[in-house]
């Protein structure tokens, strides 16, 4: 079998990033018209304790790539079967989601930040404080996490503002859920993973040690950080804290895997929009790749688009690219006109999440990427 090439100027890049102390480990990978044209591997799954060189077997904790690798991919094919409309609001699938402001917000608004919910809520040290350790990553832990969640009062108009919110993928899970009437894990498993042979792309169900186990074997994690409430390094269980006290599995975060995978589900996008006879239906795709009317937006649903202004895209990819961040230190980028997909997987915030030099390095890598394949 031919080995991907390795652009020399992406591994300089790439090992000047190690260098740097931007991360310890990542990969880089590099897509054009469904031939992968660079795939490098760089520094250690983790540095405490010390770890084995990353490779491209590496399982990578994806943080909010979950958005747009599994909770978009699920609510597209949930409309495409008919079990969803965009325009429904949340309240047909959740019923008690009720209240000042709630009753009219949709699933295109969750989709696309315009909810009007806050960005971010603490909710772990609610599941510790009435819980204790024994309910975080419990059954227990997801439900209060919920309830927090549905209690929320929209901070502005639903459909007035776009602000990036994890609180509308927390509510996009519990949809899927309640609709299908199973966890999004599994219906990941069955409607992505399994048709587009996506084997190391999966969650690790901390709620069931039986489960775990099974998501971890034969498997290595590059290591995230070493959390101080946690106080332990996090290796094969989610970063995010939330997430973390909702046993994993949820619509922002939860996602791990390898950066062929992760490349496999974006061909699954773009094949799409390029062609009717895609995995995904192409009208649906057109959709959910245009960018929010809201002004200001950067939103489409589920993705982002880049920044006109100090993009962490760089300012060379074309007008309709779509994207997103993982705060772990992974990126995606899939720029159709010149069906052009970027992936970088990092574990930058390992041992600590207080290291943003990646917030410098990504522009530079992939202006460069555009240039070379411009």
């Amino acid at each position: 079998m031919t080995q991907p090439q390795s652009h020399p100027d992406l591994v300089r890049l790439m090992e000047a990033g190690i260098a740097g102390g931007v991360f310890p480990g990542g990969t880089l990978l590099v897509r054009v018209r469904g031939k992968t044209m660079h795939l490098s591997c760089h520094g250690r799954r983790s540095l405490e304790p010390p770890g084995e060189p990353v490779d491209a077997h590496t399982c990578f904790d994806l943080a909010s790539l979950t958005k747009v690798l599994a909770t978009a991919p699920l609510v597209l094919l949930s409309i495409q079967r008919g079990h969803l409309a965009l325009d429904e609001p949340v309240r047909r699938a959740l019923e008690d989601y009720t209240g000042p402001g709630r009753d009219t917000i949709t699933v295109r608004m969750l989709l696309d930040h315009s909810s009007g919910l806050p960005a971010w809520r603490p909710y772990y040290e609610a599941v510790r404080a009435n819980g204790g350790e024994a309910w975080l990553a419990t059954v227990e832990g997801q439900e209060m996490v919920r309830r927090l969640v549905a209690a929320e009062t929209p901070e502005a108009q639903p459909g007035t503002r776009a602000l990036y919110s994890d609180l509308n993928f927390i509510l996009l899970d519990w949809i899927l859920e309640r609709v299908h009437d199973r966890p999004t894990d599994l219906l990941f498993a069955e409607w992505l993973a399994r048709p587009l042979e996506l084997g190391s792309l999966f969650f690790v169900d901390l709620k069931s040690p039986a489960g775990t186990a099974r998501a971890r074997e034969g498997r290595a994690f590059a290591a995230t950080e070493r959390c101080p409430w946690r106080r332990r390094t996090m290796i094969g269980e989610v970063h995010d804290d939330n997430t973390y006290a909702m046993g994993g599995v949820s619509g922002q975060a939860g996602l791990f895997g390898t950066i062929q995978d992760v490349a496999a589900l974006a061909d699954a996008w773009l094949g799409a929009l390029l062609s009717s006879e895609g995995f995904f239906e192409q009208r649906l795709v057109r959709q959910f790749w245009q960018r929010s009317d809201l002004p200001g937006s950067t939103r489409a649903l589920g993705f982002d688009t880049p920044s006109p202004r100090a993009s962490q895209a760089g300012g060379l990819f074309g007008p309709r690219t779509v994207g997103h961040l993982g705060f772990t230190g992974t990126s995606l980028w899939i720029d159709p006109d010149r069906e052009l997909i970027v992936i970088l997987l990092t574990n930058r915030i390992h041992p600590t999440r207080q290291n943003e030099a990646i917030k410098q390095f990504r522009p530079v890598l992939h202006e460069r990427v555009a240039q070379l394949w411009g």
